[in-house]
């Protein structure tokens, strides 16, 4: 398995965290270098900077999360989507396949029940599709976390 190389907008936006948090203090200390002649001017000028930093940072992390939730539930109304193209029509498939061997089947004992045991299964995927979201994947993530934890972990080994 071959890694494409990062784009440096890829890379920038992998780091952007660390990146505005090491700009944040260089501004910081520069502005307390530039600002401040004597020793208490320069912690003056530096807590003020500190202060308009964090506001900053605050404000702009908190684009990028709300930013990056959007994102997440757009990807997830795609894949619901999509899912539920693929799987109700698979579903179809198989009721309609369900139907015609009951049709030829009718006489037969006990495949009644089969039929109907079948039919209510189709039933609870089409509901589980239907219910799809971020956050019934995340309880899914919740309860399946030790075994994510593990696929993840060889995944990354090479």
């Amino acid at each position: 398995m071959t890694r494409k190389p990062q784009t440096i907008k890829t890379f920038l936006l992998n780091q952007i965290e660390l990146l505005l948090t090491a700009f944040g203090l260089v501004v910081i200390l520069l502005a307390g270098l530039l600002g401040g002649n004597t020793e208490l001017q320069f912690w003056k000028v530096t807590a003020v900077a500190a202060v308009v930093v964090g506001i900053l940072h605050g404000v702009l992390f908190w684009l990028i999360r709300r930013r990056q939730r959007l994102v997440r539930a757009e990807a997830i109304e795609q894949v619901q989507d999509m899912l539920e193209d693929l799987i109700k029509n698979k579903l179809q498939v198989i009721k309609m396949t369900l139907y015609m061997a009951k049709l030829r089947q009718e006489g037969a004992h006990g495949q009644s029940q089969d039929f109907q045991q079948a039919y209510e299964m189709l039933r609870n995927i089409s509901d589980i599709v239907d219910h799809l979201s971020e956050e019934s994947l995340s309880r899914w993530r919740d309860r399946y976390q030790q075994t994510l934890q593990r696929v993840e972990g060889e995944a990354a080994e090479p």
